[in-house]
Order: C-alpha cells, then sequence, then structure tokens
C-alpha cells in the first residue's frame, strides 16, 4: 500500500496510534501490578503515550522520505 495516498496516509496513522495505545495499556497494567496509586497509574499511561505516538510518527515518515524527501 502506497502510503502518498490519504487512505495509506490513515492506515499508517491507525496503525501508530494503535501500537502506541497498547503500550501505554500495558504500561499502566503493570504499574496497577506494582501497585500504585491511581492517579499515578493514569499519569504514567497517558505519559507514555504520548512519548510514543509522536515517536512512531516520525519514524513512520523519516523511513518514508528517505534521502530523497519524497512527499509524504
Amino acid at each position: 500500500m502506497s502510503i502518498n495516498t490519504a487512505a495509506g496516509r490513515g492506515v499508517w496513522l491507525a496503525i501508530v496510534l494503535l501500537a502506541s495505545l497498547s503500550v501505554a495499556i500495558g504500561a499502566g497494567f503493570v504499574l496497577f501490578l506494582v501497585g500504585v496509586e491511581v492517579k499515578l497509574v493514569l499519569g504514567g499511561a497517558g505519559a507514555t503515550f504520548l512519548g510514543l505516538a509522536p515517536l512512531g510518527l516520525a519514524a513512520c515518515r523519516f523511513v518514508v522520505e528517505g534521502p530523497q524527501g519524497a512527499d509524504c
């Protein structure tokens, strides 16, 4: 699937955001199992999502554009 189409960009956006959400849920679950307060569990999971989502989107853009700087 080409990422240069609107559908391709939407699919990759969904993949990156779902992966970030899955990792954030996992991090929140681990924090909950350790016995951290609920507000810290939610904050840790939110911080994980906010850290991974932009990182994943930047990595996707870096891989797609390559050295030529093709349109995304």
